[in-house]
């Protein structure tokens, strides 16, 4: 079982069960000294929001503040080749791919490191303009 990490997340965006995209630390961040807790997440990495402490902080970011939540990272949704997606383990690399006004082309071609990912969950097939056989799957780290 994954344990919780502890960062900050600005108070009004900070509600249980809220997802959140981390896109990483900004300018006006890099002097503060909270920045090692509000940038411990992986970039590009969906969070979900699963408890909200008392302790809050003032930030220059966000205009209420920052409060100390508690969040579990979140599988990415992404397209593969259909055979891949019987495995229980990927070596994910982005769908070679240039249509990018296709609905799916966030999900064949995710801002994600091209490694080794774990399938968590095998969900549908995907309907492909250019007639690629995919299956849209949900990976996560292995460790």
């Amino acid at each position: 079982m994954k344990k919780n990490i502890i960062t900050l997340l600005g108070k009004k965006l900070a509600k249980e069960g809220n997802e959140f995209v981390y896109l990483g630390i900004t300018s006006k961040c890099k002097g503060c000294k909270l920045k090692a807790v509000c940038s411990n997440l992986q970039e590009g990495r969906i969070y979900k929001v699963v408890k909200i402490r008392e302790k809050s902080h003032d930030c220059q970011l966000h205009d209420e503040g920052v409060v100390v939540v508690e969040v579990k990272k979140q599988p990415h949704e992404v397209n593969v080749k259909k055979e891949e997606a019987e495995a229980t383990a990927v070596e994910y690399h982005k769908i070679k791919c240039n249509n990018v006004l296709c609905p799916e082309y966030d999900a064949c071609v995710p801002k994600i490191k091209e490694k080794e990912y774990k399938i968590v969950e095998v969900l549908d097939d995907v309907d492909c303009p250019r007639k690629f056989n995919l299956k849209k799957v949900l990976i996560d780290d292995i460790k």
